[in-house]
């Protein structure tokens, strides 16, 4: 029987080469976002993401769930945080 991790959700800002995401990534409390960056797989999953048209700036769709190619992200950065747009 599997054990199911709980985990928190971080909003987090995901820039690819391609667009920009809004979304929660899910870490284990007390955990560091970067390590769940850093996990051996190659795709970062958010949910509740929105995925933005990098020029304009304009929503393109919402998903309840997208795995993100981790070479494809050139940035990472908790909402809070995250560079002006």
């Amino acid at each position: 029987m599997a054990v199911k991790t709980v985990k928190e959700k971080v909003p987090v800002i995901v820039l690819t080469t391609s667009y920009r995401l809004e979304g929660d990534m899910h870490v284990v409390p007390g955990g560091r976002l970067l390590d769940e960056i850093n996990r051996e797989r190659g795709f970062i999953p958010l949910t509740n993401a929105t995925l933005f048209d990098p020029v304009s700036g304009q929503p393109v769709d919402t998903l309840e769930f997208i795995a993100v190619n981790k070479e494809l992200v050139l940035m990472v950065a908790p909402v809070n945080e995250a560079p002006s747009k």
